[in-house]
């Protein structure tokens, strides 16, 4: 089953993993960012014991539940969340690198692990490839075998190319990487001046997806009868490629960033080519594992099950998103399913406007600011944020919003 509205509740690396570990938002985790005091995880502890059982992190709500929680990952050591490697049944590190190795050296270890297990029931595999991530630089013949195909885009077009080229930050178009500097990879374009740039980045980018999937086809290959087997692929943050000038990174709130990939193959449970149209969370697939493992949803989650819907692919549980992005820009956002909001407390140097409206059915690519054109339709998804604040603010597991304090270190440098 694919889910085509899916959404990380924060991002981009850190903020949204935090999420689905925990089940909870980053307002109410306390991570919105990558480093500083806004980065540490907040959790209710019983002394001697661990998390407190109302806020229970996943890999080990799936031990009690009888399944053991195995992960291959270096996201630990890369972002000092030693919080990540809690509760597992087995942690691995792959190597000594933090984020820059690859699928072949995730599966070196993998595969080993596999060879000797894979005749095991019960367990849940979590494995992290970091490829589609920049910098692009799979082997070359993976992108040459992405360079035969055209490009899968209209936009943005060489007038909108054009007009980025005095946007200024890092990662986008006339500075593709920062403080100017040439491209590390041949993979990747030095500056996106035209469509050709474009056509030379996105074959980038698809390359490290396809060799992503060449390896995980490795895996399933290695594991052989997947009859009894739950397949579940999904990723912690989109990229930009042109939204708002930003290229091949991750520096805002928008829809490119926050909406996230999830397809889930559970023999007996998910029909054959279906997909889900329904707006969700990745919190909400915290709850959703627990419950198809046979446990309760811990009390301090965000997130809602929506274990019942893979069965049909109705899996309503929001009526509207909040998310929100503290790396780079400090921002929120309300996602209907017609329209975006996104409010900016910090747009650190980038061009957003304070407050920025979409019609997201005829405007995908946030081209055009209607926030003066539908004042009622501003006010109204105002209103959600504010009722979305509210609640998070009057839950028994309530923080300081850690984006106010992002926002404060900053005004103090």
């Amino acid at each position: 089953m694919r889910f085509d509205h899916y959404y990380c509740a924060d991002s981009p690396c850190l903020p949204s993993r935090s999420g689905w570990i925990t089940g909870r938002y980053g307002i109410n985790n306390g991570v919105v960012t990558h480093g500083g005091p806004a980065s540490r995880l907040q959790i209710i502890e019983q002394l001697y014991g661990g998390p407190d059982e109302r806020n229970q992190l996943v890999q080990r709500k799936l031990r009690q539940n009888g399944y053991d929680s195995i992960c291959f990952s270096n996201f630990a050591t890369r972002h000092c969340a030693t919080w990540f490697g809690l509760g597992w049944s087995e942690f691995h590190s792959p190597n000594l690198k933090t984020g820059s190795e690859s699928a072949e050296e995730v599966n070196e270890a993998v595969l080993r692990w596999v060879n000797k297990n894979a005749d095991r029931d019960d367990y849940f595999l979590y494995i992290n490839y970091w490829d589609p991530h920049r910098v692009y630089d799979v082997p070359r013949s993976w992108y040459d075998k992405m360079d035969a195909h055209p490009l899968p885009m209209d936009w943005p077009d060489e007038a909108a190319i054009q007009d980025q080229q005095s946007i200024n930050g890092w990662f986008t178009a006339a500075n593709l990487f920062p403080n100017n500097r040439p491209s590390p990879t041949p993979n990747m374009p030095d500056t996106i001046q035209n469509r050709d740039h474009l056509r030379h980045m996105v074959n980038g980018y698809d390359a490290e997806i396809a060799y992503t999937d060449y390896h995980v086809q490795q895996v399933l290959d290695a594991l052989g009868d997947l009859d009894d087997t739950a397949i579940i692929i999904s990723a912690d943050h989109g990229e930009a490629m042109g939204e708002h000038g930003v290229y091949g990174d991750h520096v805002c709130a928008d829809e490119c960033i926050n909406r996230v990939p999830l397809i889930i193959k559970w023999p007996g449970v998910t029909p054959k080519g279906l997909s889900c149209s329904d707006y969700l969370y990745n919190v909400d697939f915290s709850a959703t594992l627990i419950e198809m493992t046979g446990g309760e949803v811990p009390e301090y989650y965000d997130g809602r099950s929506f274990a019942e819907g893979l069965r049909t692919g109705s899996c309503h549980l929001h009526d509207y998103l909040v998310w929100g992005h503290g790396l780079y820009t400090l921002q929120r956002a309300v996602r209907t399913p017609d329209h975006l909001l996104v409010r900016t407390y910090d747009d650190f140097g980038y061009s957003f406007d304070p407050v920025e409206l979409y019609n997201m059915s005829n405007d995908p690519y946030q081209t055009h600011n209607i926030r003066d054109e539908e004042p009622n339709t501003l006010q109204a998804m105002d209103h959600y944020l504010t009722e979305w604040l509210h609640e998070q603010r009057v839950k028994p597991y309530a923080l300081p919003d850690p984006m106010e304090v992002v926002w404060r270190e900053r005004q103090r440098k």
